[in-house]
């Protein structure tokens, strides 16, 4: 994922306006298997099966609907959606017909059917359309304010840049606007700070509405690791939050610090450099991609493997394509097939799917003669969309 800059704001805001209130189809297209109702109500089949967290439900597709499996491969959520989505800050959005509504860890509504587009929760609110304006709701299904916008982005620090008449404000967690609507753009706040558009240029204020940084940039990002990356000339550089330039622009492309590393290009080769500006991993590879979980996918010659913080390679950089490591292991390709690495590079699941996806809570997505599963660690079958022979 590739985190927004000035030069993409253009792309990226109607993007958002596709995505972020989006009708959340791409994210919910795998699985499921089977379990039952009563008098039209989901029930959970509840035979010697634990509560668990709503995070560690999986989407799952099963006669042409969705529900939900637990990290033991068990259906206790009944497929009767026609899309879902996966369970974040508690909830999940399913769509029934062309309407979106909220479901809990036991598949109960807790608001229903109603809207044409929405977004997750995150920390307690979501956005919705109510006609052609968007609102934000509680979880309760109360909306939050009075007031509705032409857009709106979630709530980071506890404040969420909003757009009514082409301007950009904020509103507070009661709805209330705190910076009237002033603003070409505005995005997200992060060590106090949000970035805003003014005149063609990008600066930051803080929630007060003070300018801290002038609009001087033609391009910027927002804040990640008291770092913002800003564009002068033709060269990033990264400013701190008090606009002091503390790695002087000298690249020729720069992303944002993740896990406090930034990848860097220079004459064509990407690098990697800490929050002070140094070199850790040299200008060497043809593509590279963000740190997550301390290890960082880099490309040689169409060739792919992973790099730790040290710059070792880990994982030999000879693989087809690789996805991104989560619980310990990252998915591998090799000619046609998926495995899975573990951190020292040993194939720990042979190359044998079609698709694979990261491991989240206990479980892989992958597809195997013609069904979509999830495995285990161990690359055992834990359930399938059709039987594995």
């Amino acid at each position: 994922m590739r985190y927004w800059t000035g030069g993409y704001m253009n792309d990226i805001q109607q993007r958002l306006r596709a995505a972020l209130l989006f009708p959340l189809v791409f994210a919910a297209i795998w699985l499921n298997g089977c379990s039952r109702e009563q008098g039209g109500r989901q029930e959970i089949r509840s035979e010697g099966v634990r509560a668990v967290a709503a995070e560690s439900l999986h989407v799952a597709f099963s006669g042409g609907k969705f529900g939900y499996i637990d990290p033991s491969g068990t259906m206790v959520i009944t497929p009767r959606f026609d899309i879902a989505y996966v369970f974040r800050d508690g909830v999940a959005p399913v769509r029934v017909g062309e309407k979106w509504g909220y479901i809990d860890a036991s598949g109960s509504y807790i608001i229903e059917p109603q809207y044409t587009q929405v977004t997750p929760f995150k920390k307690g609110y979501a956005r919705v359309h109510d006609g052609d304006k968007q609102i934000y709701i509680r979880k309760d299904g109360s909306q939050l304010g009075s007031l509705k916008f032409d857009f709106g982005y979630h709530f980071s620090e506890d404040m969420a840049f909003i757009a009514l008449d082409g301007k950009y404000g904020t509103i507070d967690t009661t709805g209330a606007i705190v910076i009237e609507p002033q603003y070409e753009q505005g995005y997200f706040f992060s060590h106090g700070l949000g970035m805003v558009k003014i005149d063609g240029r990008y600066g930051y204020i803080d929630k007060a509405g003070n300018q801290i940084v002038p609009p001087l940039y033609t391009e910027a990002d927002n804040f990640w690791g008291s770092r913002a990356k800003v564009k002068v000339g033709n060269l990033w550089g990264f400013i701190d939050t008090t606009g002091a330039m503390v790695i002087k622009p000298r690249f020729d492309d720069a992303w944002s610090f993740i896990e406090n590393m930034a990848r860097v290009r220079n004459n064509g080769l990407w690098g990697y450099i800490d929050t002070t500006g140094t070199e850790v991993i040299a200008y060497r590879y043809d593509k590279a991609e963000n740190f997550s979980g301390g290890y960082a996918r880099v490309s040689k010659r169409g060739k792919w493997g992973f790099v730790d913080k040290n710059g070792r390679e880990v994982v030999p950089v000879t693989y087809s394509e690789v996805k991104p490591f989560s619980e310990g292991t990252a998915p591998v390709r090799v000619a046609t097939r998926w495995g899975y690495v573990d951190t020292v590079g040993t194939m720990v699941i042979e190359p044998r799917y079609v698709q694979a996806e990261s491991f989240h809570n206990g479980l892989a997505r992958v597809s195997l003669k013609g069904s979509q599963a999830y495995i285990d660690p161990d690359g055992n079958v834990v359930w399938s969309e059709k039987p594995i022979r």
